[in-house]
């Protein structure tokens, strides 16, 4: 996975394995979808990280009534996790694009 470009997800402070991965509801597993690098999870898959545009005139269809609500598809990463002795969750993680990311 490292030549290839990757979508990458941090992990939450503190986050120990074994980890459980959701895209969009749907399983993820280590190794076959993503690896663990650090305080990283890293996807080979392209994901579509959540885009906050909401520009003036963004603002006012909204306000009329419209909704403009179809570009913004985005994936949902969702994590479950050891921390502190105890099983955590996280929602929604931040998703940053492979041209995001200076290595």
């Amino acid at each position: 996975m490292s030549d290839a470009p990757t979508w990458n997800v941090a992990l939450p402070e503190g986050a120990e394995p074994p980890f459980m991965v959701w895209v969009n509801g749907e399983p993820r597993h280590e190794g076959e979808h993503f690896i663990v690098e650090g305080r990283w999870l890293r996807f080979s898959t392209p994901l579509v990280p959540k885009v906050k545009k909401k520009g003036f005139g963004r603002k006012m269809v909204l306000l009329t009534g419209v909704g403009v609500y179809g570009d913004q598809k985005a994936d949902v990463v969702d994590l479950r996790y050891h921390a502190d002795g105890s099983m955590q969750h996280a929602t929604e993680l931040t998703i940053i694009p492979p041209e995001a990311v200076a290595e």
